[in-house]
């Protein structure tokens, strides 16, 4: 049961980060109250969505918006050091930031998973 769930909030990441993201243009996420609110909240729906086939609807709404907060503020945080930084997009430094923005979001999916087991006991 962990192993799908967490195999398919990972594919879900991926779906949302890589596809959904391309679909919009001119996000900023260097504003608190902006227009990345949609890309936070397809990653939300998309828990939700997930969720609904391993515990109940009002558990599976919770964890909908922990994933929601959680990913809009480590985007929010990331993006704004990138841009105080002025990192070049595509840069090696800008990977590096990268790989501990994606670290922060599969340990988010990991207290997911977490959150979800301990309902069971």
């Amino acid at each position: 049961m962990e192993i799908a769930l967490l195999t398919l909030l990972l594919i879900k990441h991926a779906f949302a980060d890589l596809f959904l993201q391309t679909l919009s243009s001119g996000t900023d996420k260097t504003k608190y109250f902006g227009n990345g609110h949609r890309h936070y909240a397809e990653h939300g729906a998309g828990t939700l969505i997930i969720c609904l086939f391993f515990v109940n609807p009002i558990f599976a709404l919770l964890i909908c918006i922990l994933d929601y907060l959680i990913h809009w503020h480590v985007d929010f945080g990331k993006t704004r050091f990138v841009k105080q930084m002025k990192i070049e997009h595509g840069s090696a430094s800008w990977f590096r930031i990268q790989t501990f923005d994606q670290i922060a979001h599969y340990l988010t999916y990991a207290l997911i998973v977490l959150l979800v087991q301990q309902s069971y006991v």
